[in-house]
């Protein structure tokens, strides 16, 4: 468990900053708590739980976001799916659409074929289109990347592309309809994932939220799957 505590570490900056208590600050910070649990008996038991906290920062023309997400899945009593995934992506506007970036990505889901992926890239993107009912984003850099592998424990390194598409559609004053794509390609592997969901607001700060995330590395051991889906309902709670 502390290893995988560790990269939890990222986030202090961010929460550090939370303590300021001006006004200022305090309008300037957005966060969601995600939580979803679920349980079957019978012929097959299992148990499921997602769980995800992120925060955002708006100040001037810098951008902060950073989110922790964890994924465990166990079938009669046998662990199927156990990953941490941490994230930190800081913006700088260049003007009301384009923006510089740096981001950071850890990993840690032995069940990919990597026991650890974590990867570091700066570029730049745009918001391509913004309204009152539509997002689009799209940003592109380089960066690199250190794997680790699952049945071996060799550790590989090497340089990247990363491209990232983001859409939001506000179907109505409660319901938000996202697509998000993320891609880090390289020399040793490509890792891509697709995030659909459809939130709907409950009352207040409650909403939920059904999700159909789907994860794949192009190069995994022999008997690893390369793609992994998964589908989560959960509850949010917004501050």
């Amino acid at each position: 468990m502390l290893k995988r505590l560790i990269p939890c570490v990222f986030l202090m900056p961010l929460l550090l900053n939370a303590a300021d208590d001006t006004e200022a600050a305090r309008s300037s910070w957005k966060g969601e708590g995600e939580l979803g649990f679920t349980s079957t008996s019978g012929n097959t038991d299992s148990e499921n739980l997602n769980a995800s906290l992120s925060v955002s920062r708006e100040l001037d023309r810098w951008k902060h976001a950073a989110s922790v997400k964890s994924i465990r899945a166990k079938t009669d009593n046998i662990v199927s799916a156990d990953s941490l995934v941490l994230r930190e992506k800081s913006e700088y506007g260049l003007d009301d659409k384009s923006y510089l970036f740096v981001k950071l990505r850890y990993e840690d889901d032995e069940f990919s074929g990597y026991d650890r992926q974590t990867s570091i890239a700066l570029g730049a993107g745009s918001r391509f289109l913004e309204s009152e009912r539509h997002l689009l984003d799209a940003s592109v850099g380089l960066g690199y990347r250190s794997l680790k592998q699952t049945v071996t424990g060799n550790t590989e390194e090497d340089g990247i592309v990363t491209m990232d598409v983001t859409y939001q559609y506000q179907i109505s004053e409660t319901a938000t309809f996202a697509e998000s794509v993320q891609v880090e390609t390289g020399d040793e592997n490509t890792h891509a994932e697709s995030d659909t969901s459809l939130k709907a607001k409950i009352n207040g700060n409650l909403a939920t939220k059904i999700s159909y995330l789907v994860k794949r590395n192009s190069d995994v051991p022999v008997g690893t799957e390369k793609s992994d889906r998964i589908v989560t309902i959960s509850l949010i709670y917004g501050f």
